[in-house]
């Protein structure tokens, strides 16, 4: 960060923040402060700043700002200005603190029945491909041979064609009309 001071430059907003320290496993407010927050700072410079004015250097906690109302608001340049008797409540807490993980709802025994339903379904569908297996191999050995018969009937044609316009015989007369 650099030595740069906040105090004289008139686009700085100064906001007072109170700091309530959840990942310690305390509810009250420990710290009350001013903090200054540049114009132009990405979100990244304004924990930065914030971390410094209140001493914090945890790395692994979530920091939650709130208005006075208790509603949270992001951490970016455009927080609202306020004074020192309505202050924002910055909240320290831990990752997942707040999470309380239920108990499993789902019983096993439905687990295991859905996974039984499921493993003899695609049994069924196995046994069923294997049965149609020879047909399948017919069936496309049928498809291959009618084909293979219409690419012939086509190749004759073209070779009867090609007879036909290799024939080099003049009759001493334009059958039909140029059209130069």
């Amino acid at each position: 960060m650099s030595n740069f001071s906040f105090e004289n430059n008139p686009g700085i907003s100064k906001v007072w923040i109170a700091l309530r320290r959840f990942d310690k496993n305390d509810d009250r407010v420990v710290a009350l402060q001013e903090v200054s927050i540049p114009p132009a700072a990405e979100a990244s410079e304004i924990i930065k700043i914030i971390l410094t004015t209140f001493g914090l250097n945890c790395s692994d906690v979530i920091l939650k700002i709130r208005n006075h109302r208790s509603c949270l608001i992001p951490l970016n340049n455009l927080i609202p200005a306020n004074s020192k008797h309505m202050p924002h409540v910055l909240e320290v807490a831990k990752i997942f603190q707040h999470v309380r993980p239920k108990p499993r709802t789902i019983p096993t025994t439905v687990l295991n029945r859905s996974m039984r339903t499921r493993l003899q379904t695609i049994d069924r569908k196995i046994e069923r491909l294997e049965e149609l297996l020879p047909q399948i191999k017919l069936r496309r050995h049928e498809k291959l041979t009618k084909e293979i018969e219409c690419l012939s009937q086509k190749l004759r044609f073209l070779h009867k064609t090609m007879q036909v316009a290799d024939s080099h015989s003049w009759k001493g007369v334009l059958t039909r009309a140029p059209l130069w």
